[in-house]
């Protein structure tokens, strides 16, 4: 890297990410440049830069395109709301059987949950496809990880700047990963009204705006919650985390409601994203939740599946609120927010906590966590904190959020 900066001047830099954006292969940047005079390195060189630099910046890379083909699919598909026959999408869409398996493959590709048995189509609007597989997060017997729950990107209460303040205070604390346990974005028609509740409505304008604000320099693990379901259950089948992990190469994203991720050697994280309200008791959801965990730890281990338990981390999103707790061997924390309080909270009388968790652990040679760390940062609500930051917005409309 030490040469990058004689080699890749600022101008150079801003033309990589400006045609990656675009779509183009890293061949067809490298010609450009090289033919234009502006490079004179060989390709291996280049190629290996650019990886370095999609790594470093989380850069969007819009790899994903949908045809007129596929848009008719699509809507076809959603209209029908049912299992359909390839001879019978053949008709309706009047192109051959290759255009039609290449048209599905692409619009699997771009994030609708479709599902091709034998010779019937469906658009799912229940189903969500397989996590990314993730190997190990850490190979030493210590870590640190932040932990960002349910920031909303679409909302008006979204709050960037405390999330861009936090992820710093990450950086200086030495944070590489973070772990989100649902709600990256707002969703569609999630509570009745939630409509005047966002900046951005479609599932287009709200990949956008985390493209462009979900901050850089770290690793995301994220979980759907019920906000980022609502594409697929409202908005045509449509996988809004798997697109944007596809697009910016920092971010993994991990299924939907319930993820367990190794972090260290037979050592797990699981992240949680429940249903329902705020009980009294803040506790008692985390409280239950770690209860069944532990239970079903010991079946495992009775059941020959695992040696011993590994769980020692659980996160739970959804609900808002703060709080952390020790729970024998498992470390379990309502995660807070970095969304502030909407209309819905108000009207339900609800205050959220507005903040992100750093946690610093090692392990002892038993398992057990030793020399333990977790500290939440809060932050103060900013009202119409998005209008700070770009979106790529040009105009609202309301509209079913998938057909552009």
């Amino acid at each position: 890297m030490a040469n990058y900066s004689r080699t890749y001047n600022k101008e150079i830099v801003d033309f990589i990410k400006k045609e990656l954006y675009k779509g183009c292969s890293i061949r067809s940047i490298f010609n450009h440049l090289k033919d234009s005079g502006q490079y004179m390195s060989n390709y291996d060189s280049f190629r290996k830069y650019v990886f370095n630099l999609k790594k470093r910046d989380g850069i969007i890379e819009n790899t994903l395109k949908i045809g007129e083909i596929d848009k008719k699919i699509i809507k076809f598909l959603d209209n029908k709301k049912a299992t359909v026959k390839m001879d019978e999408l053949l008709d309706a869409i009047k192109c051959t059987k290759k255009q039609l398996e290449k048209a599905l493959y692409n619009c699997k590709k771009n994030g609708y949950e479709i599902i091709i048995d034998n010779d019937f189509v469906t658009l799912s609007k229940i189903n969500t496809r397989d996590s990314e597989k993730i190997s190990q997060v850490s190979n030493s017997s210590e870590i640190t990880f932040g932990i960002v729950s349910d920031p909303h990107f679409g909302s008006k209460s979204c709050q960037i700047t405390a999330l861009n303040e936090f992820s710093e205070i990450m950086k200086k604390e030495g944070v590489k990963y973070i772990f989100c346990p649902g709600d990256l974005v707002a969703g569609y028609e999630v509570y009745p009204g939630q409509i005047h509740d966002v900046y951005a409505i479609s599932a287009k304008e709200q990949e956008e705006t985390v493209l462009l604000n979900l901050p850089t320099g770290f690793e995301w693990y994220v979980l759907g919650g019920n906000h980022d379901y609502s594409f697929v259950k409202r908005g045509g089948g449509y996988n809004i985390i798997s697109v944007i992990a596809a697009k910016r190469s920092d971010v993994h994203y991990v299924g939907f409601d319930v993820a367990t991720i190794p972090i260290l050697n037979n050592v797990d994280l699981m992240m949680v994203h429940p249903s329902g309200g705020v009980p009294y008791s803040v506790s008692y959801r985390l409280q239950k939740n770690i209860e069944q965990i532990t239970i079903a730890e010991l079946q495992n281990v009775v059941r020959g599946i695992k040696d011993k338990p590994t769980i020692r981390f659980v996160l739970l999103g959804h609900l808002h609120i703060q709080m952390q707790a020790m729970f024998g061997s498992i470390w379990g924390a309502q995660c807070g927010t970095f969304e502030g309080q909407t209309n819905y909270l108000k009207r339900k009388g609800l205050i959220p906590s507005i903040g992100g968790y750093i946690v610093k652990a090692s392990l002892g040679k038993n398992g057990l966590l030793k020399n333990f760390e977790a500290k939440f940062y809060m932050f103060d609500e900013i009202e119409d904190d998005w209008k700070s930051y770009s979106h790529s917005i040009s105009e609202q409309k309301i509209e079913k959020p998938i057909f552009e």
